[in-house]
């Protein structure tokens, strides 16, 4: 009895040992074609069965006479893989992209040890991704994409620790994004599926693209809810106290520009004296400059006046027609001055001089006329003789100041004048 137990024994090993040495034999490689060739239509058929080796077979590679590369991309394949393919065990590389085939993935695909690059994209492969394809440890590149798979992306890929890439876009899995954490993909594609949840952190490196067409959240897509502002926070602590430090810097510069702004403008429109005083340096002049004739012509004032200019270096008051009294500009400037209105041009003040004569003194702003020609168009203002016009007395020119005396009108308007409603009443020079 135990006699023939351990020639059964022995039988069996026997069997097992042949069975192996088939198994690894350039036949099996062959016979696995062949099925192939049996289950699935297309230009496969065109191979010539009568040759004793498939090397030589389109899409067949060889290395010492067994089969390590299968390339049959885009070759009109249709219906399912048989199996056998598990006897290919020599095989490294196995593309079936671009063709009609349907189905799954035979079970014997665990037996392809040696494979590591598996391209199946572009077929019409359905059903969950197989467990086994999770034990195939040399997988480097793995493409499923644009197929019907469905399911959940099984967080056993993790197993596959030599994976590289992985393409699963355009396929019907649902559920959420796994943390793939122990292989480091560099390449990675869940797009237009049916997707949900945040993207695992370790992604957000990729494009968007590699998760458009789904509902996920999270970067390099928008931030999930609830989660912008608790990372906001974190993220701009130091930001909020730069913003708070610049606004306040801002608004310090605002204040400070706006009190200049408002000083300068008090400044402008302080008493005649007040600027005078400021300014005297400039428009001090002896009495004895002072252009003054009787004429009518105030172009002869201006020749005395411009004479006057370079003789001495300065320059007085230029008095246009007859005068009765004379002031020179020191009398001006120690006028008392008060604000009568301001306009376009600038500001004129109602000047009470101490030898009694009060006068309307125009003080011009911005222009920045060149003397000459600043004379020149005075002077014609000058000229100018009309019983509806306030005439023109005096004027000053300098680099800093620029000034129009006219009879002072009191109590009256243009308006008042002009029709007459209202009789002269002023001071001559």
């Amino acid at each position: 009895m135990k006699f023939q137990l351990l020639l059964i024994t022995l039988v069996f090993a026997f069997s097992l040992y042949l069975f192996a040495i088939v198994d690894a034999d350039p036949a099996s490689d062959r016979a696995a074609l062949l099925a192939l060739r049996l289950a699935v239509g297309g230009r496969i058929l065109l191979w010539n069965t009568s040759a004793a080796s498939p090397c030589s077979w389109t899409g067949v590679f060889c290395e010492k006479d067994r089969v390590t590369r299968l390339r049959l991309p885009g070759m009109g394949l249709s219906g399912t893989l048989p199996l056998g393919i598990g006897n290919l065990t020599e095989l490294q590389t196995l593309s079936l992209r671009f063709n009609a085939v349907n189905g799954s993935i035979p079970p014997d695909f665990v037996n392809l040890v040696n494979l590591r690059y598996l391209y199946l994209q572009g077929n019409f492969f359905s059903g969950q991704i197989p467990e086994f394809l999770f034990n195939m440890q040399n997988l480097v590149r793995l493409n499923l994409a644009h197929n019907n798979f469905s399911g959940e992306i099984s967080p056993s890929f993790n197993n596959l620790t030599r994976l590289d890439t992985l393409y699963l876009e355009n396929n019907n899995l649902t559920g959420a994004i796994p943390d793939l954490n122990a292989p480091p993909l560099g390449q990675f594609n869940v797009s237009d599926n049916k997707l949900t949840g945040p993207i695992p952190a370790r992604f957000s490196h990729l494009d968007a693209s590699a998760f458009e067409g789904n509902s996920l959240c999270g970067e390099p897509l928008q931030a999930c809810p609830g989660t912008g502002t608790d990372s906001g926070s974190k993220l701009s602590g130091g930001a909020i106290a730069g913003i708070v430090i610049g606004s306040l810097i801002g608004l310090l510069l605002i204040l400070l520009i706006l009190f200049f702004f408002c000083r300068k403008k008090s400044s402008g429109d302080n008493q005649l004296k007040d600027t005078a005083t400021v300014k005297r340096a400039d428009v001090e002049i002896p009495a004895g400059n002072i252009a003054r004739d009787s004429g009518n012509a105030g172009a002869s004032y201006s020749a005395t006046a411009k004479g006057d200019a370079r003789s001495s270096g300065t320059m007085n008051l230029v008095f246009f027609g007859k005068v009765s009294k004379v002031f020179d500009l020191e009398d001006l400037l120690r006028a008392s001055a008060e604000v009568l209105g301001k306009g376009t041009f600038g500001t004129t003040y109602k000047a009470s001089i101490e030898i009694g004569v009060v006068a309307a003194v125009k003080r011009l702003k911005d222009v920045t006329a060149p003397e000459r020609e600043f004379r020149e168009k005075i002077e014609e203002v000058g000229k100018m003789v009309h019983e509806n016009l306030v005439p023109l007395r005096a004027y000053y020119y300098s680099r800093d100041e620029k000034l129009l005396v006219y009879d002072y009108m009191p109590m009256g308007s243009l308006s008042a004048l002009l029709h007459g409603t209202h009789p002269f009443s002023g001071l001559s020079f």
